[in-house]
């Protein structure tokens, strides 16, 4: 069988989607592929010493390197001829000449459109719809997240196929190791309690919603905790005036990005991770952040609830009271911080890009049968 890979998202700093066609392709090996033909299609040059890559996955460049949607349709829609094409990010050309496998792994812009700007509700939702329905079949990470793409995006619930994702060997529960306290100085400054949130600073992530609401528990009673906020703000958001607002501007640090290395590390040594997001299907962070032995803390989303295995600090809902009630918990509760890693821990042990890999492969063999 032919397969080819729609490998757009892996230039630049790999986040979301990025890191996870590097991590699948990262396991196709030729024993895996046993004699499968896999071409990545990319606007220019894949940096390989970013992205591990079998020798037997042959790269063809087709530049240049335009947006997504634009390139896609274009440039990709002409060169692939293969007996599937794997889409991994949404969208496939919509005049694709082969099967074509789409990977979506939510559909929140759909359903919550005021949560997103003008452009998704537009022209991506849209688009994403189509590939959905026009694919032989779509592959999503969790049973919460197919229930909302079948039916947000109208998608016959047989043709979606769950994949778990999984947390990169390079999370792992590292609290005693030396670095970490060295990783913690060197990002803050000094050594002290943190919260964590990784992830994008888009609306429905509600960050400056925690920025007010660790303001709050700072204000109530005299603690040493900091605020760690790591993420690409693709929107343009102010964290850092409305931090010096409210005045925690000297124990709040936002990062665009940091190195898985560093990541491993910041998780580990965190009190807690928060995701406060509105609403959300899952989170590879909430998974990466478990593996590292971190407790997280969470809202109670269906997805976000299968996505943890129910072992997180689940909120009713995303607001800065219920902020501000579920940190002072994890603050002042030793054996709960500990119960919520060690059990976080042991669900996150479950998943493997190895496992994760092959039974994308499976998913892609299947498509490509007559």
């Amino acid at each position: 069988m032919r397969l080819g890979v729609d490998g757009w998202r892996l230039h630049g700093q790999l986040t979301g989607v990025g890191r996870y066609v590097s991590n699948v392709l990262r396991h196709w090996t030729p024993d895996v592929l046993a004699g499968s033909e896999v071409t990545l299609y990319t606007p220019a040059a894949v940096d390989r010493s970013v992205v591990e890559l079998a020798p037997t996955i042959r790269e063809r460049v087709v530049p240049p390197h335009w947006p997504k949607l634009v390139w896609e349709n274009l440039r990709l829609a002409r060169a692939a001829r293969d007996d599937v094409l794997f889409c991994p990010s949404y969208s496939a050309p919509l005049a694709a000449r082969t099967r074509t496998v789409v990977t979506i792994f939510e559909a929140t812009q759909k359903l919550f459109p005021e949560l997103y700007p003008w452009r998704t509700r537009v022209i991506y939702s849209p688009v994403y719809g189509w590939s959905a329905r026009h694919a032989s079949l779509v592959i999503t990470s969790s049973d919460a997240a197919a229930t909302d793409i079948a039916g947000a995006y109208r998608v016959a619930r047989e043709n979606i196929r769950i994949v778990p994702l999984a947390p990169a060997e390079i999370f792992g529960p590292l609290r005693d190791d030396p670095r970490t306290p060295e990783a913690v100085r060197r990002t803050l400054g000094r050594t002290a309690p943190y919260f964590l949130y990784v992830g994008k600073l888009t609306a429905r992530r509600n960050v400056p919603m925690l920025v007010e609401a660790f303001a709050e528990l700072k204000r109530r009673a005299p603690r040493p905790h900091k605020l760690l906020v790591v993420g690409l703000n693709t929107t343009g958001v102010d964290l850092a005036g409305r931090a010096r607002e409210l005045g925690v501007e000297a124990d709040f640090r936002h990062i665009e990005y940091v190195s898985d290395d560093d990541l491993s590390l910041l998780y580990a040594g965190a009190e807690a991770f928060v995701l406060p997001y509105s609403y959300e299907a899952l989170s590879l962070t909430a998974l990466e952040a478990q593996a590292a032995g971190c407790p997280v803390l969470t809202v109670d989303t269906p997805g976000l609830r299968e996505q943890t295995g129910g072992h997180a600090l689940l909120m009713a809902k995303a607001g800065v009271l219920e902020l501000v009630a579920a940190m002072e918990r994890l603050a002042d509760d030793e054996p709960l911080r500990r119960k919520l890693a060690e059990r976080g821990l042991a669900h996150a042990s479950r998943f493997t890009w190895e496992r994760c890999s092959h039974a994308t492969l499976d998913v892609l063999a299947e498509a490509g049968r007559p």
